[in-house]
């Protein structure tokens, strides 16, 4: 049976792709099985070439039947649960990320050719593009433009897969899978990530002010900073949970609010924790619900109570100036001061950094590195983009936290609106103690803000026959 004719069989009537566009599908999938092969054979993976073979072949033919019978969910949800894991997915050409990415945006493309409307973008896509347009044209002026390059392609790369998700309909109830799978790919990073803990790969000897350090190559690690700012996203959606949802759902929320307190915890990474209790403070006053928030913040910190690491850290002298993160910006701000206009150019921080660095004093509680990265948003982008810059990148943040300002909070979807507000405000909140502007989980929260809207609309469009809207 050929898979034009399987098809019927697969698809429900609302999502049933043209005989054109599942043979596209078809086609595509077959390459990337094929692509997938000598990718891995190229990474010298231990593994035999008919094996490889096999394992391509099963993968694409589940792929394909999974993208055949919900094109809007499969492969992007596989996409959302993997990304916390994307350091250790690595192959010869790039991460299994990347490809789940790749596919997910050809998906999207067909689907939308599929059905013939595509529905407009928010004003969000324009920020996002405006920023990065002018963050490639500082490579013009930059000091070594190689240094920005291939952080900014891959930027560019997330921002084109945002647009292809800011464009495609969905259903509310898509919507809310992905938001699930975004929970699952947390609480899976967070377990192993406790397993991890437990088993010896922390940073330091004393169990006391250890931490969680995951290192199983040269290419194959996951930061601490960054494995816990991964969580932040889907503890919110869980939080969200607790409160809106009842009976066994609740349950399952709960657990995973739990789950995934404990990952951040074992990180011991003080800019995530503070970024959740903004969030919360967020939801107390926007849910109204301040004895369920009580609830499950009670529940966080009975959690902590089995790894404390988070609260010496905090408590720590030695971890001063925000674990010296202060000198840092320090240096940052007076590299900032010598081209405050329009900067050095992308990806010319650490350049900067080395040029201003023995005009600061070295505070004596921490010594810095020559190199240093700026570990804050606004510090990097006001010395690699100038004022100019930092206007742009917080107009984009703004304009992306209002993305879902249109679903109502008392509608159906009002549960999601707030998950995804609450969410982007503590991502911002991770961004002021690390750099996260070319990392995937980041910009999963802003497709998924993207395609919440767009699920509005639809709704909207089939209640009212509404236009389309910012």
């Amino acid at each position: 049976m050929t898979v034009t004719g399987i098809r019927p069989l697969l698809l429900p009537l609302d999502v049933r792709l043209r005989r054109s566009t599942g043979l596209a599908l078809f086609i595509a999938f077959v390459l990337a099985g094929l692509a997938l092969t000598l990718v891995l054979l190229q990474g010298g993976a231990a593994f035999d070439l008919p094996i490889l073979v096999v394992a391509a072949a099963l993968a694409g033919a589940v792929g394909l039947a999974l993208a055949l019978h919900r094109p809007i969910l499969f492969p992007f949800v596989a996409y959302i649960a993997a990304v916390p894991f994307d350091n250790l997915l690595q192959t010869g050409g790039g991460t299994v990320t990347k490809f789940l990415g790749i596919a997910s945006a050809v998906t999207f493309l067909l689907v939308i050719l599929d059905r013939r409307r595509a529905i407009s973008p928010p004003l969000a896509i324009a920020g996002w593009g405006v920023f990065l347009a002018w963050s490639i044209a500082s490579l013009m002026w930059a000091a070594d433009p190689a240094f920005g390059a291939q952080s900014l392609l891959q930027v560019v790369e997330l921002f084109v897969l945002c647009v292809i998700c800011a464009m495609v309909r969905v259903r509310p109830s898509d919507v809310r899978w992905m938001l699930v799978a975004s929970v699952a790919g947390g609480v899976a990073s967070s377990l192993y990530g406790i397993y991890m803990y437990h088993s010896g790969h922390i940073s330091q000897s004393d169990a006391l002010s250890a931490r969680l350090s995951i290192a199983l190559g040269m290419r194959s690690f996951i930061n601490a900073d960054h494995f816990a700012g991964a969580l932040v996203f889907p503890i919110a959606i869980a939080l969200v949970g607790c409160l809106r949802l009842r009976g066994l759902r609740r349950i399952a929320a709960a657990a995973a609010f739990v789950l995934l307190v404990s990952g951040m915890l074992v990180s011991a990474t003080r800019g995530s924790l503070v970024a959740v209790a903004v969030l919360g403070a967020y939801l107390a006053v926007v849910e109204r619900r301040r004895i369920g928030l009580l609830v499950v913040g009670l529940l966080g910190l009975a959690a902590s109570f089995a790894m404390p690491n988070i609260w010496l850290r905090f408590l720590d002298p030695e971890q001063g100036g925000l674990g010296g993160r202060s000198g840092i910006w320090a240096i940052g701000l007076a590299a900032f001061r010598q081209h405050w206009l329009v900067g050095d150019g992308t990806g010319n921080f650490r350049l900067a950094y080395g040029d201003a660095y023995l005009s600061i004093a070295q505070p004596g509680y921490f010594y810095h590195r020559w190199a240093e990265d700026s570990h804050n948003l606004i510090v990097n982008t006001g010395v690699e983009l100038g004022i100019v810059g930092i206007v742009l990148v917080l107009a984009a943040w703004v304009l992306q936290f209002r993305t879902v300002a249109r679903i109502p909070r008392t509608s159906s979807m009002g549960a999601i609106r707030s998950a995804i507000e609450a969410g982007t405000l503590g991502l911002f909140v991770v961004a002021m103690s690390v750099d996260l502007m070319w990392y995937k989980y980041l910009w999963i929260a802003f497709m998924l803000a993207m395609l919440a809207r767009n699920a509005s609309i639809g709704t909207a469009t089939r209640g009212a026959a509404q236009p389309d809207g910012a």
